[in-house]
């Protein structure tokens, strides 16, 4: 089932997937992206150390959906961008900010894609590309300071897995955080189907995903992140930073 397909489903009341709206969950991610993201200071002795940043993030959500987490980081302060290539579910993602006057359509014609649009939010912290997530956007190169992964990675199938990592790494700033959410499947009869995929740091880490060209480092496996209701299976977290190609 395509996407758009999919989308529909479930916005006219079939399966929601692994969908999760509960804010809760969103705000668990938001606090472990806080507290994972540092900058790099000099004290007094002029030595340089890091330290968790308290200050506003910019960051990305692709392949969106309809997450809430997009309006609960901007409520928070944030300003976000999201990229999904499903105009409903975009269209929801809107609703959440209330009145719809409160967005507008940007004029493209400076932008890599000339068919996609480009959604932004009256206050100017948000934005919404509704595209293709491996589109590449010189106007989002070297931008994000934190990239929020809601089962993206482990949605796309396998031979997707490289490209998409790979805009990302493009797209995230140097000492950036990356916070991925996967599924984590108990059952090893299950593991080889999906999506969702299972997923572990192996996978994460791969040669064609996150570890291609030591864009990435693995920081910290953060176990079950919040309880789901689908049996056999759990709801894992994993952080990543962006470092400097050696």
């Amino acid at each position: 089932m395509a996407w758009s397909d999919t989308w529909a489903d479930i916005l006219s009341g079939g399966s929601p997937r692994w969908k999760v709206d509960d804010i809760n969950a969103k705000k668990i991610a938001l606090d472990y992206i806080k507290q994972h993201h540092t900058t790099t200071t000099n004290d007094k002795g002029d030595q340089q150390k890091e330290e968790t940043s308290a200050q506003p993030l910019r960051i990305l959500c692709p392949l969106a959906g309809d997450d809430p987490f997009i309006h609960y980081a901007y409520s928070q302060g944030h300003e976000v961008t999201a990229i999904d290539i499903v105009p409903e579910a975009l269209e929801v993602v809107r609703l959440q900010f209330g009145d719809a006057s409160d967005w507008s359509v940007v004029d493209t014609n400076d932008c890599s894609s000339k068919e996609e649009k480009q959604w932004k939010h009256t206050s100017g912290k948000v934005t919404l590309y509704e595209g293709d997530i491996l589109t590449k956007r010189s106007e989002l190169l070297n931008s994000f300071d934190a990239i929020y992964d809601k089962d993206s990675f482990g949605a796309l199938s396998l031979d997707m897995r490289s490209a998409y990592c790979k805009r990302l790494s493009e797209y995230i700033k140097p000492n950036g955080t990356v916070y991925i959410e996967v599924k984590y499947k108990e059952n090893e009869w299950q593991r080889p189907n999906g999506p969702p995929y299972h997923v572990e740091k192996d996978d994460i880490m791969n040669e064609e995903s996150f570890g291609s060209g030591s864009c990435f480092e693995y920081v910290k496996s953060l176990g079950e992140v919040y309880p789901l209701s689908i049996p056999n299976m759990k709801q894992t977290g994993h952080i990543l930073r962006r470092v400097l190609k050696r």
